[in-house]
């Protein structure tokens, strides 16, 4: 590759590089500071409701050190989402929408930790595990089946002599320089596995808007996609982002893999070199495996959710509506491009059509609001104060509310004449002065005072009054046996 070519690589690489352009945006320190704060550590989501109070509080703080940031949290954060700091989608437990990082911002996180704290030096361990991956790589992939079974007789031979070595000797640890490095080198390498969530999720979500893409501009009767998906195959799950990730999300919750990452987690735990490496680095690890379920878990589910939006595009033949739209919006595309040649984009065509869109208006238009220009200038006076009146105060509360005690005086008039009387038997005697209400409220009593007829699914019909309307309904017989009155004073 000459000079020139990798010089215009690296411009093509500064214009178009995701996380290069959010370095290079306004505030950006400030930007991915304060997003790192609250978005990159334990918490990677958060209500929109909750991250605009949190960003709210670090916006006035920098105020007061002189960061000229003048608008508000929720302003900033749109435009953070347009220009690709965040993802904004609606939350599946609340009526509200969530933030997150995109994976282009975590890649900008990562530039700025390894500038932040770069490696001194080719550590040791990172050779050793280089190494090791590419001879265990090496071997797995070595179709010869005598060399694999002497690769594997070697290593049974290594192993058993290092058995027979620490009978002999003893067992010696690494020394705690090595220990630390090994230790401190994983743990940058773990540092990086969360945010690949966040490019599996982007990715995922590509390959749905793809996918109802190809099903709306797709001009035969129907392609290769919408044929899968009614035959009951998951694009999203077969593709290889999918793939991939199920074959890590079962691996994550193996509970074998699991036990064994929490047992060997706690045997270094315990190990001399753990307070060099630090307690915050510790409970990282600790705490890893449980961070990597829940973020996988919710990868998971996003892909659910992706392919049941899916194929409930196809089933609800949405995409026939999508089509018809596309194609009348290609219409007059070609019809532009046939007339093109003939007619000039200025040429008047003599009618009038109304845009549904604002109409731009420069700013100098805008006139100030003067508040002493809309000012009443008639002086107030005191309204007359009236008189209250106690029947009209009555009938008021009688409106909104059931009178239950003269609900109760009907019951007990009847039972005055008879032993026991139904709801409708009430209402015959006494009908219902507030319509459904009365209904209603005899209905609470006898449920609170009365007992059910023995007879088993026995019901009457009861009738009321409503605006010189016959209402009727059909109720559980219940039965009035003792009057009101009484099981009140008692």
């Amino acid at each position: 590759m000459t000079g020139l070519s990798r010089a215009l690589q690296n411009r093509e690489l500064m214009e178009d590089s995701g996380p290069l352009r959010l370095l290079r945006t306004e505030h950006a320190p400030y930007t991915l500071g304060l997003l790192a704060e609250h978005l990159g550590g334990e918490r990677r989501v958060r209500t929109a409701a909750e991250l605009y109070d949190l960003l709210d509080a670090d916006l006035e703080e920098l105020r007061l050190h002189g960061v000229d940031l003048p608008r508000t949290a929720q302003q900033y954060c749109a435009t953070w989402v347009a220009q690709g700091f965040l993802t904004r989608r609606a939350a599946r437990t609340e009526r509200t929408e969530e933030f997150s990082l995109t994976e282009h911002a975590h890649a900008a996180l990562r530039i700025l930790d390894q500038v932040h704290a770069p490696r001194d030096a080719v550590t040791r361990s990172r050779l050793a595990l280089l190494t090791d991956r590419l001879r265990a790589l090496a071997q797995e992939t070595d179709p010869d089946t005598a060399r694999r079974i002497a690769a594997l007789e070697a290593e049974r031979q290594r192993i058993d002599q290092l058995i027979d070595s620490i009978r002999e000797r003893g067992a010696e640890p690494l020394p705690q320089a090595q220990a630390v490095e090994a230790a401190e080198e994983l743990y940058s390498l773990a540092l990086d596995v969360p945010s690949d969530f966040t490019r599996v999720r982007g990715e995922l979500e590509r390959l749905h808007r793809k996918l109802r893409l190809d099903l709306v501009e797709h001009d035969g009767p129907q392609g290769e996609i919408l044929d899968q998906l009614f035959l009951g195959v998951d694009a999203i799950e077969d593709s290889d982002a999918g793939r991939s990730f199920a074959a890590f999300h079962a691996l994550l919750i193996d509970p074998v893999q699991e036990a064994r990452f929490h047992e060997a987690v706690d045997a270094l735990a315990s190990r001399p070199f753990a307070a060099t490496l630090g307690p915050e680095r510790v409970l990282f690890l600790q705490s890893y495996l449980t961070r990597l379920q829940r973020d996988s878990h919710q990868v998971r589910q996003a892909m659910i959710d992706l392919s049941r939006s899916l194929r409930e595009f196809v089933r609800s033949r949405q995409f026939e509506e999508f089509r018809a739209l596309a194609d009348r919006l290609r219409r007059p595309q070609r019809l532009g491009l046939a007339i093109a040649p003939h007619v000039r984009p200025h040429t008047r065509l003599g009618m009038e059509l109304t845009l549904s869109t604002f109409t731009p208006r420069s700013v100098g238009q805008f006139r100030l609001l003067s508040p002493g220009e809309s000012t009443a200038a008639d002086p107030l006076d005191l309204a007359p104060t009236a008189t209250l009146d106690l029947e009209a105060l009555r009938a008021t509360i009688r409106e909104s509310e059931i009178d239950l005690a003269e609900l109760e005086a009907a019951v007990d008039a009847v039972l005055a004449e008879q032993p026991s009387a139904t709801i409708g038997e009430v209402l015959a005697a006494h009908p219902a002065t507030q319509g459904l209400a009365s209904v209603v409220g005899l209905v609470v009593l006898a449920q609170r005072h009365g007992e059910p007829v023995p007879e088993e699914g026995a019901t009457e019909l009861v009738t009321w009054q409503t605006r010189h309307v016959t209402r009727a309904a059909r109720l559980p017989t219940l039965r009035f046996t003792h009057p009101l009155r009484e099981n009140v004073h008692d």
